[in-house]
């Protein structure tokens, strides 16, 4: 389990040692020669020198823990048994009920009741030679109890120990299951526990971090990115005044350097003195629920933005064509009547986008699937984007005859149209791109290429998310609402391929997705194009 925690000391873990050595002692005392201790069951593991048992005496029935010194498991577990059955009466001048079992011990059994002001815990049955009982050590009132407050005492903290194993085992439990991250520390802020919620929010394993300072593993920032110092962190302050500090949101950096927002409670654990001994940091991931606080503002702020501008521009042309007090040449007008079209197409894609992404959430979108071979239909898009734009310089590296792939041709050219728009809009004017396919033995890949600003690292999945831009220049000068590629990713997710991004920044982009070939080429492996997925 990968979690660490304060537990029991050596002494303490070995319970079941005390009260053996303790009957020992008492068999010693009375001059017998084995003994057997039976206790009410705790419910703890046994060791080597414990055993459980169930005696029966008339109608009731107990369970019992045995600890034996100097006598066979089975033979204690006879005895207790047989002295059940017998259940012969107490004396009433306090001692022991002597018996005699020929069949398990040659001499005497003695056997006294143990119990405090805290009630009985169970029996002590001494073993010894004939007549052993009368000795002094047992006779005598004040030897004899001495005798059992020895026991009683080694009893009630055996039981004490296994009361805190319990609470420790139910306490490890809770830690290793708890969808919370949960940090343990001393009075100096080492990392003393760290369990696996912690370890998958911030890709750091326990016993790497065990021993640390908790500030220079986790890395608390403020949520503008600030780091946070000793007077802001909750776990200081939870520590110095001695009371709970309750959901503060904070940034924490993975180990590899990933922000992760997430609310923390923090509290000090402190000795009886009111000294500091410890600090617990619960660690909740909110990453997602303020991710999604911010999609919809991105969304109200992207969508408002994005469908203004359009409206705005069709509404400045529509306004300046109906003036009464111009009169518009030919040329003029079929401009200006040609961007507002540009226009009133640009909004009707970015609506049909949105409805797009609704039907793709819901789980609407349908393909109608044909075989397709994707070098002709990348081939086919590229063509079309050069004819629309002559000045482009596109170079295709296709080989024709290739493997199949069962699609959906429209859906498909829309992926390759997305790519390609998006390779031409952010790749300077003199840049070219490079688009070129793989065949594998189970797949077939396409890769588009740019030479424009990169993506960093962070960004490479978040950009196929919902309305998701990467933040530079060249996004700052293109519109868009961050749709496209979600969409992409949908398309080809729903045909069984993968899409993916390579990029370096200020070395440019290459964009990949693949399709599973109709059928498996019965070659290992053939490449067409280049043998560099990088570079063709």
């Amino acid at each position: 389990m990968a979690i660490l925690w304060p537990t029991l000391t050596t002494e303490q873990a070995r319970g079941g040692e005390a009260l053996v050595r303790a009957l020992g002692h008492a068999v010693t005392l009375s001059e017998g020669g084995a003994g057997v201790l039976a206790l009410k069951d705790d419910g703890d593991e046994e060791d080597a020198h414990t055993t459980h048992t169930t005696a029966t005496g008339g109608t009731n029935e107990r369970d019992a823990t045995l600890i034996r010194w100097s006598i066979a498991r089975e033979a204690g577990r006879r005895l207790v048994a047989l002295l059940a059955e017998e259940a012969a009466p107490e004396p009433l001048d306090g001692r022991p009920r002597v018996t005699v079992l020929p069949e398990i011990w040659g001499g005497e059994v003695a056997s006294l009741p143990l119990g405090d002001v805290g009630g009985a815990v169970g029996e002590v049955h001494l073993l010894g030679p004939a007549g052993f009982s009368a000795r002094r050590a047992l006779s005598d009132p004040t030897r004899r109890q001495a005798l059992l407050g020895a026991l009683v005492t080694a009893v009630r903290q055996h039981q004490e120990v296994a009361r805190l194993r319990q609470e420790n085992r139910q306490l490890g439990s809770i830690l290793h299951f708890s969808g919370d991250g949960i940090i343990t520390v001393d009075a100096q802020l080492r990392i003393t526990g760290f369990n696996p919620a912690m370890e998958a929010m911030t890709a750091w394993r326990q016993h790497e971090v065990v021993g640390r300072f908790y500030g220079d593993v986790l890395r608390p920032h403020t949520l503008q990115g600030m780091p946070l110092g000793y007077d802001r962190d909750p776990l200081v302050q939870a520590i110095e005044a001695g009371r709970a500090v309750l959901n503060r949101e904070l940034i924490l950096l993975a180990r590899d350097g990933q922000r992760v927002i997430v609310a923390v409670t923090a509290a000090a654990v402190r000795s009886p003195q009111g000294q500091p001994i410890s600090g617990v940091l619960n660690v909740r991931d909110i990453t997602r629920t303020r991710e999604a606080e911010e999609l919809r503002t991105t969304f109200t702020s992207v969508i408002s933005h994005e469908l203004q501008t359009p409206i705005a521009i069709i509404k400045g042309y529509a306004s300046t064509l109906a003036r009464e007090d111009a009169h518009w040449d030919a040329e003029t007008l079929r401009a200006r009547l040609h961007a507002i079209e540009e226009e009133a197409d640009r909004l009707s894609h970015l609506v049909g986008n949105l409805l797009y992404a609704s039907r793709i959430q819901a789980g609407g979108l349908k393909m109608e699937r044909t075989e397709l071979d994707l070098g002709e239909v990348t081939r086919s898009v590229v063509r079309r984007l050069s004819a629309r734009s002559p000045d482009l310089d596109i170079r295709v590296r296709f080989s024709r005859g290739g493997p199949l792939v069962l699609a959906d041709r429209a859906r498909i050219e829309e992926v390759l149209m997305n790519l390609l728009d998006n390779a031409v809009k952010y790749s300077p004017r003199t840049g070219h791109i490079r688009v070129w396919g793989e065949v594998t033995s189970d797949e077939v890949i396409v890769h588009v290429k740019d030479v424009g600003q990169g993506i960093p690292l962070r960004e490479q999945e978040r950009i196929f998310e919902r309305y998701q831009r990467v933040e530079n220049a060249a996004t700052r000068r293109t519109q868009g609402a961050g749709l496209g590629l979600y969409i992409c990713r949908a398309i080809i997710e729903a045909h069984g391929g993968r899409i993916w991004v390579r990029s370096e920044l200020e070395r440019g982009s290459t964009f990949s997705f693949s399709l599973p070939r109709e059928e498996k080429s019965p070659l290992p492996l053939v490449i067409f194009g280049t043998l560099n997925a990088e570079t063709p």
